[in-house]
């Protein structure tokens, strides 16, 4: 069994996570949400739902918080809610923290299909850690989200969700246009400067990907030159990275959208 990884929620306290097998489920991303919760205290209450909970750490941070209710963690992978409900355990939260398997918001079984209908209209909260979409501008995934959720929140229910620097804020506070129903309010944590880590295969493919938006017309991304103070587009990233091996800097990010029907 893999060794439990140690996770700093702020004032929620240590978070022990053994990750899903196999795969990358605790990124800095995520490692940055969970931190996201910890400031957030005071807005999240009630029921709430973690969408792609994959670890379910964020699921687990939100459950310390004295005023939720409840939170049900969804996951595509059925060995994501496996590991997830492992992890509540482990930080005894089961009884605040569950996880169900569901495509997007579509329940895998009759259980999951349950417990989602009885969100619908009365989730006080959500928070979401998506992938990156893989074609277009890569905030596929987040429009689908944040469409989704509609169905599900309340009235003035905060939405925190993962959307690195690099994507620019037109791009992130364009979502309130993209997906009407919510008003954009701001970075709700960030990190510092640090690198998007071309190292990674994932992180690579979307950088090839951010150029190929550039070059089709689309806004230009915004990353910072990893030895001078100078931003950067997703092409000239690439054509730097290609050059010298460096990775360009970016931030990771919570963002936070009210959702406000009418």
């Amino acid at each position: 069994m893999s060794q439990p990884i140690h996770m700093n929620a702020g004032p929620l306290g240590r978070i022990d996570i053994v990750p899903t097998g196999g795969k990358l489920s605790v990124t800095p991303a995520s490692a940055l949400m969970v931190r996201a919760v910890g400031s957030s205290v005071a807005m999240l209450a009630g029921s709430g739902i973690d969408w792609g909970t994959g670890s379910g750490c964020i699921a687990i941070a939100a459950a310390r918080i004295p005023a939720v209710e409840s939170i049900v963690g969804i996951d595509v992978l059925p060995a994501d809610v496996a590991a997830a409900t492992a992890n509540a355990r482990r930080n005894r939260v089961s009884a605040v923290a569950s996880f169900i398997q569901a495509d997007v918001f579509a329940p895998g079984d009759e259980s999951g299909a349950a417990v989602l209908e009885e969100l619908k209209e009365a989730t006080g909260f959500l928070t979401a850690n998506p992938p990156a979409s893989p074609d277009g501008d890569g905030l596929g995934w987040r429009r689908k989200v944040l469409a989704g959720a509609r169905r599900f929140l309340v009235e003035g229910g905060p939405a925190l969700v993962q959307i690195s620097y690099q994507y620019g804020m037109a791009r992130i506070e364009g979502l309130v246009d993209d997906v009407p129903g919510y008003r954009y309010c701001g970075i709700a944590a960030t990190t510092g400067w640090v690198p998007f880590d071309l190292g990674r295969s994932d992180l690579a493919r979307q950088l090839v990907q951010y150029a190929a938006e550039e070059t089709r017309g689309g806004q230009p991304y915004v990353f910072r030159h990893p030895e001078q103070e100078l931003e950067m587009t997703a092409a000239a990233a690439l054509e730097h990275h290609r050059a010298t091996g460096s990775s360009p800097l970016s931030k990771w990010q919570a963002h936070l959208y009210v959702y406000e029907p009418g």
